[in-house]
This record gives structure tokens, C-alpha cells and sequence, in this order.
């Protein structure tokens, strides 16, 4: 279940957003939490800013439990898919990770379960 924003600049195509969206939710599938489909969402926003100048910001809000290095593989695959999609340089990218408590994270009135491994 992360919840991901992907800040592009102002003027970015509706083609190249919905690219890096689709994008984004399939890396978080093969990196960061390969059992989960029905609360992974990413929404991708325009921003005033220029590349390189703050932006692309990527903001991932997540459970804890996650190794580093499934954060270090999806922070590789977005800035792969940036890099396609809008020719950012990795260096120019900017992720955080903010984890909070299962017990702080709803969907339908109900908190969600803590997090554990597709493996477990």
C-alpha cells in the first residue's frame, strides 16, 4: 500500500503523465510490495518548477517494514522511468520515503494490517 506523487513540471503531455503513472504502480509491483494491487496508488501532479530545480519530487507514504534495498530498487526503476519518459537525469530526481504505522493508514473505515513480505 504506498501511496506515491509524482511532482512533473507544469505543461508536462496528459500522454507522458499517464506513461510515468502506469510506470510507477508497475515498479512498485516488482520492488516494493509484489503481493499488493489494490491500494498502491500513483497520482502524478504538475508543479510550478523546472527540472533539476526541485523537480521531479517523488513522495512515498507507506507502512514500515520495507529493506532498503526494496526502497533503493523502486527509487532505481523511477528514475529509469523518468529518464525514458522525460529525459531526467537520476541526479535530478528526488524521492521520500515517509512511514507511518499501519494503525494510521484507513481504507473504508477499517486501518490497515502492518506489513509483511510477499514471501510470509
Amino acid at each position: 500500500m504506498p501511496v506515491i506523487r509524482v511532482e512533473v513540471p507544469a505543461g508536462t503531455p496528459a500522454g507522458t503523465q499517464e506513461t510515468i503513472s502506469t510506470a510507477v504502480k508497475a515498479a512498485v509491483l516488482k520492488t516494493l510490495a509484489p503481493k499488493e494491487t489494490k491500494y498502491d496508488y500513483v497520482a502524478v501532479r504538475e508543479v510550478v518548477g523546472e527540472i533539476g530545480d526541485g523537480v521531479p519530487l517523488v513522495e512515498v507514504d507507506l507502512r514500515p517494514g520495507r529493506e532498503p534495498e526494496r526502497k533503493k530498487a523502486l527509487v532505481d526503476a523511477i528514475a529509469e522511468i523518468l529518464n525514458d519518459a522525460m529525459g531526467v537525469e537520476p541526479a535530478d530526481v528526488y524521492v521520500l520515503f515517509r512511514e507511518n504505522p499501519a494503525e494510521n493508514h484507513y481504507c473504508g473505515g477499517t486501518p490497515l494490517a502492518p506489513w509483511v513480505p510477499a514471501d510470509v
